[in-house]
This record gives C-alpha cells, structure tokens and sequence, in this order.
C-alpha cells in the first residue's frame, strides 16, 4: 500500500521528536541513538513480589578475607578513580604457586619483613583457587528453602577476576586449577528451580590495563564485551547488578544492548546516569527509608562487616536477619542479604542454618511478605505494615508486654482481625486511633503479624505516618564494665550514645534519617559536654552515625557478666527503650535501674537481637544497666541503648 508523501513526513517528525525526547532523558549526545524504554515497574513487578535475594560475594580474595574483594589501595598512589591506580598488574609480578601458598595467610602484613606486597599475594590468588567443594545445586536449593527469590553473584569484583570462562581475558576462572564455569553451574541450578539470577559486575578493574578514567573507550569496549557474554551466555540473565568506579561510558550503548538480548533489563543507579528506563536504588548495609515511588533494595552481609567470607565469626542470627527483611519490606524495599563461600566453596554452617531459619518463617507467614506493598502505615520502632488488596498485615516486632498497640486510625473500615502468629486479637477503631489489643503471652520475636482486613483497596490509601520517638539519652555518660578498644567506635561503650554535637543523620529502627527529616535530637540535653569531652567523643565516633555497624560497645572476652551503663545526670522516667544487638550474639540479659542506693531488675530475657520494648509499668531513674548473662560462644557487641518516654 502507498502512503502520502505528506504522511511519511509527518512520521519522520513523530520519530524524531520522539527520539529527542529520549535522547534528552538519556543525556544522548547524538553517538548512540536510544532503541529501547529500558524497565518499567511491570518489569520489577517479579522483583518486588520476590522481596528477598541471596547475595554471594566470592573468589580468589576468600583466602585472605578482603572485605572489599580487592587488594587495598597503596597509600603512595592516586585514588581508585584516577589513572596510574588500577591499571597496574604485570604478569612477571606475580607469585609462584609455591610462594602464594606460602604467604598468603601473612596478607595483611605484606610488604613487610620479606613478605611480598599485597598486590603480589592478591593478584597470584587465582593461581591456588580450587573450590572443590562448590556446589551450585546446594545453593540454590539453599535459596529456595530460605524463601529467596533471586540470586546476584559477584562475576567481576573490582580485583578485576571473572568467575566465567570468558573469551576477553585470561584472568578469570579457567585460569585456575579449578577450571570449572561457576556462572554456568549456578545460573542452571537455579533456573531449573525457578530462582531468577542477577550478575554482580564492577566497572572499576584493578588489573586490566585499560581502566583508564582519561581514555575510558577501550575498557568501555571490554566492558560491553563481558556484559553481553554475560547475558548471552546464562540466559534469561533478569539484571545487572552494577557497582563502583567514576568511569564514563556510553550508557545508552550498553543498556541498547542489554534490551536487546533481554528487553526490560532491569538494572540499579551505580553505573552511572541510567539513560532510560527505571532503576532500583540499593543503600549499603542500612535500611532504605520508605518509599513506594521508587524500587529499592537494601544489600547488607549476614557475617560481620566483609562481604566476602570473613572466616566464619559473627554471623547474624535467624532473629536478627529477619528482622532485617521486615524493615525492608514495610519500607517498600527488598532485602538482598549477602554470604560468602569459604575458598573451597564450602557454605559455612552458621550461615546456612540462620537462612534456612528464615526460610522456615517464610513458609508460614510469607503470604504477609511476599506480593505486598510497604504501608500504608509508615514504618516506626513498634514496626510497620504491608498490604495487598484489601488486607493489610501489622508487622509488630515491638516487645509489648502491655498487649496494647495504639495506631491512627485508617481512613476505611476495618472488617475483621487476626493474629497469623497465634491468639485472638481484639481491634476497635474510632476517630482519633486505632487500637490493637493481645495476650502478651501470644506476642512474637521477632515479629507479631496481625492481618487486618479491611473495605476498601489498601493500595488506596496514602501513607500513614505513625508517633516518633525522641530519645531521653542525648549526652548520657556511658560507661561500661570493659571494653575491647576504649578508643575508637569499634568496642568503646561512648560509640552507643547520642550527642548534641552529632548532626542528627542516626540510624531509625526502619529507614535511614533522609537530609529533608533528620531525627529530632535533644540539644537540650540535662547533661552538658565539656569542650574537652565533646572533642574526645567526636574524635572517636567520627562520622559515623549510631547504629551503623562499625559504631558499637564491645566488652573484653574475659568480662563473664559485662555491662554498660547509662547516666542521664538526673532521674527520667522512661516506658519504652531500644537495645540492639548486632549479631544475636546475647543469650540471658537483666536491665537495671538504680533505685534507692541499689540495683533493681526491671527485665529479664534470652535473646537480644534487636529489641525496642514497651515496659508494663513505667520505670524512673537517672542510671539505667544493660547486664549480659551470656552468649552465643562470640562476644556480642551493642550498637543502640535507648531509653523514650
């Protein structure tokens, strides 16, 4: 059929403006024409149902435990996004196997005393790699029975190693002893079991000679490259889980390409500017704050501070990595929760129990985390809520021995109430709150989930915002029965306060403070700091804001019954407090208060993880003990002790 030349030009002006329109959403510069939307929110629509992703970090870096997966950057060179840094690994540099096997257990005091430098040992890792003991079958099946939904492994960290065969360069898993394609086994064993994959990718490289910040295109061709044999190679490939570097490539170029071999790609922001289509952001090792207008995504390690395998030593406990998962879901987010094999490939058994743990929570109350939507209550300290059509499910991880939760009051009507972990609740609403009554003996750790069934659609219904707590222990004096480092944020009991001096950034029991809502602190303090005080605290806390997991009191290992203590100056009458414990590590804890020329127990419990608790009677006092009974075998460290009104 023929068509008017009036008409081909009017179809000339529709595309062009169109792709203008693109081009300037993209910051297109004209060299790489946009041929795709990108993802859209049907595209995450899996993603969100999922809510829950196993992370493994892991490679050559396993066997010296560096947390960044990457050898340290030198002191006497540039900074990693500058050119001189990255690019320069020689082959002649490298250890024999005899010599990697010989000092790479003395890694972290390379350089010295005969021991080659850390780069030396670093680079010639891949040369002893051999797990064995990998087995992708167990993984993923590990994935399934722990309830996740997709799987984001670290192909290309910024050492620069790739755990594929690939056919751009020789440093990567074939290169080994191993000489089997991890990428390959996992991607199967997981798409056979219906778990989606994800592939981690670095832009920054520490040992091609191309990363080049001054002269980005070469890599940027090797990077296209590793990306397109990456999602060729392991299709259906859902993602690309970017990170690091201030390297400049042609996004449009690569995510053209990403959408053709899987259109609707999805991808998060640290790639750079994203030129189409959605992203999901992706805070590090804290709660995303609540958002529903934008897919987030909270990456946190379940074992210590280190992404990859730290040898073994605290792991989070199945409580506390729950906990987790519920503050990032009634925040609208997802969980990616991270692990790393031992260098043979082994799963550490700590690991494995505390996610086959969630997963056993999963299985009877995922219908309360899966398919939901963060709100329309926001998430507070009591906890938060989730919905789906017309249900809405409390998440109540508060300890509340008075068995009454106080609300506001929805804007619909509530039709009935349960309790899915057990007792009969009572719910009455009128115009002022909605009230939440239960036995405190059916109150559940870490989480009482109370099913409300309401109307109308609760997607209907705008967030909520739920009462805030303000702290009573600003500028308390802190003091403890021993400490691991008296110095610094990690192990000196000063590191759980909160200080008037302090820009007020605090971690919330849900949500990172954003810069437009800073948590309100008590600058009116009853206590003052003397300047020379305030400067010995600041110098040791840093930046680093409370709660975050380098900040936390650690006592020394021979304190058999340790505490730490909190002295407010003059008598303050609290009913609520905060104590979290980092790992789970607690097992028995009494809280004390100073009364009449004596100690009084107030509490008594078993496990700590992290507890925000409702007292049944309010307590007043201006000295306030956090006594530990006992432990896990590992000496707990306690980020939080807070005391509210």
């Amino acid at each position: 059929m023929k068509t008017s030349r009036a008409f081909r030009a009017l179809c000339v002006v529709v595309v062009f403006v169109a792709f203008t329109a693109m081009a300037k959403k993209a910051n297109w510069n004209g060299d790489t024409p946009p041929t795709s939307t990108g993802a859209s929110e049907k595209d995450y629509q899996w993603w969100r149902d999922a809510r829950f992703g196993f992370f493994i970090h892991w490679g050559p870096g396993a066997f010296v435990h560096a947390n960044s997966v990457s050898w340290e950057r030198p002191t006497d060179r540039p900074d990693w996004a500058q050119l001189g840094y990255m690019a320069d690994h020689k082959k002649s540099d490298e250890l024999s196997i005899e010599d990697v096997n010989k000092y790479y257990k003395q890694y972290r005091s390379g350089g010295k005393n005969g021991i080659p430098s850390k780069s030396k040992i670093y680079n010639s890792l891949y040369k002893i790699f051999n797990p064995v003991k990998f087995n992708a079958d167990e993984i993923a099946q590990m994935a399934v029975d722990a309830g996740a939904g997709y799987v984001v492994l670290t192909t290309k960290h910024h050492d620069g190693f790739c755990m594929w065969d690939s056919k751009y360069t020789d440093y990567d898993i074939m290169s080994t002893p191993f000489k089997r394609d991890i990428c390959k086994e996992l991607s199967d064993a997981c798409h056979k079991r219906g778990i989606r994959v994800l592939w981690y990718y670095s832009k920054v490289d520490m040992h091609d000679a191309r990363y080049d910040v001054k002269n980005p295109k070469p890599y940027e061709d090797y990077l296209y490259n590793q990306i397109e044999e990456l999602m060729t190679k392991y299709a259906p490939v859902e993602g690309i889980w970017w990170d690091g570097g201030r390297l400049h490539t042609d996004n449009v170029r690569i995510f053209n390409m990403m959408n053709r071999i899987h259109p609707g790609t999805i991808s998060n922001g640290r790639v750079g500017r994203i030129p189409y289509g959605i992203s999901f952001g992706c805070p590090e090792q804290r709660m995303g704050a609540f958002l529903i207008t934008r897919p987030w995504e909270t990456c946190a390690v379940i074992g210590g501070c280190s992404w990859i395998w730290n040898g073994g030593n605290d792991v989070k406990s199945t409580k506390n990595c729950l906990q987790m998962l519920i503050g990032c879901v009634v925040g609208d987010g997802n969980l990616l929760l991270n692990f790393g094999p031992e260098p043979d490939g082994t799963i550490p058994p700590a690991v494995k129990k505390s996610y086959l743990g969630m997963g056993r929570f999963l299985k009877k109350y995922g219908k309360s985390i899966y398919k939901t939507r963060g709100g329309p209550y926001k998430p507070g300290r009591w906890g938060g809520s989730t919905r789906r059509g017309k249900t809405v499910y409390l998440h109540i991880t508060e300890r509340w021995p008075v068995g009454v939760l106080e609300l506001p009051p929805l804007p619909c009507k509530v039709l009935s109430c349960e309790a899915l972990t057990g007792g009969k609740p009572e719910c009455t609403q009128s115009a002022d709150k909605l009230v939440i009554k239960l036995d405190p003996k059916y109150h559940s750790v870490p989480d009482t989930i109370i099913k409300l069934t309401l109307d109308k659609d609760a997607m209907e219904i705008k967030p909520i915002p739920t009462p805030k707590e303000r702290t009573l222990v600003t500028n308390a004096k802190v003091t403890a029965s021993s400490s691991t480092n008296a110095r610094c944020r990690r192990g000196a009991p000063e590191a759980v306060g909160v200080y008037s001096f302090e820009s007020g950034e605090i971690k919330k029991e849900f949500g990172e403070v954003t810069k437009a809502e800073k948590i309100d602190i008590d600058h009116s303090a009853a206590r003052k700091l003397s300047p020379e005080e305030e400067a010995r605290i600041h110098k040791m806390i840093g930046k680093v804001h409370r709660g975050h997991f380098w900040r936390f009191w650690k006592p020394k290992a021979e304190d058999k019954k340790p505490w730490i203590e909190l002295d407010l100056g003059e008598p303050v009458t609290f009913s609520k407090l905060e104590v979290r414990d980092l790992y789970g590590q607690v097992r028995g804890f009494e809280l004390q208060a100073f009364e009449n020329g004596e100690w009084r127990v107030f509490f008594k419990g078993e496990e700590l993880n992290t507890m925000f608790l409702h007292l049944a009677k309010p307590v007043t006092a201006a000295r306030v003990r956090l006594v530990i009974l006992g432990n896990n075998g590992e000496v707990p460290s306690i980020t939080l002790f807070d005391l509210f009104k």
